[in-house]
């Protein structure tokens, strides 16, 4: 019986701990969809649509007249009139937590990919209870970056009720918020995950460390949510339960105060958040104070609504397809390992030298499969660099065997 033993066993995941964010700041600055294009000096018309491609100052234009053309759009005046856009809608589908970098990256993709392709306008159907703060604040810095081209936000009924968290965040950066019945939004606190249970900030970091990340948090949801002229109190109220709301009308005007702030000449109409718990909004709830733009029944009231019915539906599903893509490749990589270990026991008990050889080389093509796929999908969390000193262990000692191998008398 041939004597060995391993220098290396099973390599086992590597599971950082990370927080589950459920909130995320975000790059401003968006323009207004613009379709019709009037030369400042010169009073030449074209009519198209923009792309996020920029360079040197000039952005890459689709124009009927002309074709594609760079222009630097500070020598043009623009409308936002649909001419020269095609009459189509990219419907992108963001169902699920927003956990894992391939997703992310697949949404991002298709963000760009729909701005270059001139629609009417990218609708983004949300359904999520939440995600991590660094993913989302990729996906809304990706909606920052569209430029001319209109995103619109539909939270629609589905296995989590709508838009939560990390959710809302995305809502906020999209153009136009529309709610389907029966769904809500809000409750934007951070919360992060360890080990396998979700804490709040304070058990995690600390009360004083807590109150900058919440403060940051509430600042910039609310700051998001003014961008697009809704109540920034509000925004705020649901990332921190201390936030009161009230509405008040002064003059005519709706406006959205701290009830410490209430004055003689203001009534108070309503109020909207209590101190003790995170705001959450019904859509009915959310429409009437400002935050959605208004309820809708169904996908196709809200292209009725946008005038959209005639224009052809083109359904993205990069989300959903990356997850799936993701789970095929977890499995790939657990039955990899599990073989993995069965093969490091095989070689233990090896009884020739040729059976030796040949359970070193199934391991060492074992580890170098684990490690493709840990480079390919950082969503695994798996420790690269323990992975590849396991696989030169692997083939340093498979060298060694076949050596002896070759020169046994």
């Amino acid at each position: 019986m041939v004597s060995r033993s391993l220098g290396f066993s099973l390599m086992k995941r590597l599971h950082a701990t990370f927080f589950a964010v459920l909130l995320v700041l975000f790059a401003f600055g968006r323009a207004c969809p613009a379709d019709t294009f009037v030369h400042r000096q010169t009073d030449e018309v074209l009519h198209g649509y923009t792309t996020s491609q920029v360079e040197d100052g000039k952005t890459t234009v689709h124009t009927r007249q002309k074709g594609k053309i760079e222009l630097n759009l500070a020598e043009w005046k623009v409308t936002p009139d649909r001419s020269g856009r095609n009459s189509e809608v990219i419907i992108l589908p963001v169902n699920g937590n927003i956990m894992l970098q391939i997703e992310t990256e697949a949404l991002m993709d298709a963000i760009d990919k729909a701005v270059n392709s001139g629609p009417l306008f990218i609708l983004l159907e949300i359904d999520t209870p939440g995600g991590r703060i660094d993913y989302t604040r990729r996906i809304c810095g990706a909606i920052a970056q569209t430029g001319a081209c209109q995103v619109i936000a539909f939270v629609r009924g589905g296995q989590y009720g709508g838009a939560i968290s990390a959710g809302a965040a995305v809502a906020f950066a999209c153009d136009k918020i529309y709610m389907a019945e029966s769904t809500s939004i809000g409750a934007s606190a951070p919360v992060g995950l360890s080990g396998n249970r979700i804490k709040d900030f304070n058990q995690i970091y600390g009360p004083e460390v807590a109150e900058k990340i919440n403060s940051a948090w509430r600042t910039y949801l609310a700051s998001l949510a003014e961008q697009n002229d809704r109540p920034g109190l509000l925004a705020g109220a649901m990332v921190d339960e201390s936030i009161e709301v009230i509405e008040v009308s002064e003059a005519d005007k709706r406006l959205f105060i701290d009830p410490v702030n209430v004055k003689p000449e203001q009534k108070i109409v309503h109020t909207w958040s209590k101190k003790g718990s995170l705001l959450t909004l019904t859509a009915d709830e959310a429409a009437r104070c400002g935050i959605a733009d208004e309820v809708l029944k169904s996908r196709l009231a809200l292209l009725r609504h946008l005038q959209a019915t005639e224009a052809r539906l083109v359904i993205d599903d990069a989300f959903q397809q990356a997850h799936e893509q993701f789970k095929r490749a977890e499995q790939r990589f657990n039955k990899i390992s599990k073989s993995l270990d069965l093969k490091i026991k095989q070689f233990k008990r090896a009884e020739t030298q040729i059976r030796a050889v040949k359970m070193l080389r199934e391991i060492r093509d074992g580890y170098k499969s684990l490690a493709a796929l840990a480079k390919l999908y950082p969503d695994l969390q798996v420790d690269v660099n323990y992975l590849n000193k396991q696989l030169n262990s692997a083939e340093a000692l498979y060298e060694q065997e076949k050596m002896k191998r070759r020169f046994r008398p």
